[in-house]
């Protein structure tokens, strides 16, 4: 491989890298403006189907806590050796 083929392979992969550490910033803001919005929305009483997060617990000890909503895949509790 010749010097500038790597330097431009390089460059490339440099873009490439900026890009996805930006779009990655845009879903983190999209991330954290949804739990805001529904934050927002379970502190109205007014918004159906957005209970208080005092009902949430209440209700957790009447299941089992399977499929009580999304799973934080920073919460690994060895799931995968199921």
């Amino acid at each position: 491989m010749r010097e500038t083929d790597a330097r431009e392979l390089a460059d490339r992969l440099d873009e490439e890298a900026d890009d996805l550490e930006h779009r990655s910033d845009e879903v983190a803001q999209h991330t954290k403006d949804a739990a805001q919005e529904w934050a927002q929305k379970r502190s109205d009483p007014k918004v159906p189907g957005a209970p208080p997060e005092d009902d949430d617990d209440d209700d957790s000890d009447d299941d089992d806590g399977e499929g009580d909503g999304w799973d934080d895949p920073e919460d690994e509790d060895d799931d995968e050796d199921e």
